[in-house]
């Protein structure tokens, strides 16, 4: 712990210029097995005269989302170009990669939280099958895509992976 202190209070001042902390929104989580995290008594980190408590899951998945979408942005400027099974890949690529990195952090999440990276789910679709962002999706989805919902495609990677 004291070498993970020493870190962040060595961390360059440019990153504190541009990320301004606020320790009622800023969380921190352990991540490793059962049996380490159970042997860490630290509930709480100074950071830049910020306390900033640990926690046990994950409340915000924003840098994410973001990302995910202004890459989606990017492909509907050269989407008229592709293919259909070109715009497929490129969703999986650029987009389903990304949601389905962090698939261990988002077991067990709730829904809330799930919400936002199923609109990102849900934009690649539209890029892929060209429907506008009103139009109904879900058939689509299951029938002609064969996709899975977040929470669904989480289980599925995880069940996948053991």
């Amino acid at each position: 712990m004291r070498v993970f202190s020493r870190v962040l209070n060595n961390l360059p001042l440019a990153i504190f210029d541009r990320l301004r902390l606020n320790s009622d929104k800023t969380q921190f989580i352990w991540v490793d097995s059962r049996q380490q995290v159970a042997n860490v008594t630290v509930t709480e980190i100074l950071l830049d005269g910020h306390s900033i408590t640990t926690s046990h899951n994950v409340s915000c998945l924003g840098v994410v989302t973001s990302r995910c979408f202004y890459q989606l942005r990017q492909l509907w400027s050269v989407r008229p170009t592709l293919s259909t099974n070109n715009a497929r890949m490129l969703a999986h690529a650029f987009i389903a990669s990304r949601v389905d990195y962090c698939n261990s952090i988002l077991y067990q999440t709730a829904v809330v939280h799930l919400r936002p990276l199923q609109l990102v789910l849900n934009a690649a679709v539209c890029l892929i099958v060209k429907k506008r962002k009103w139009d109904s999706i879900t058939p689509t989805i299951r029938d002609n895509l064969h996709r899975l919902l977040v929470r669904q495609r989480v289980e599925f990677k995880i069940c996948t992976s053991c």
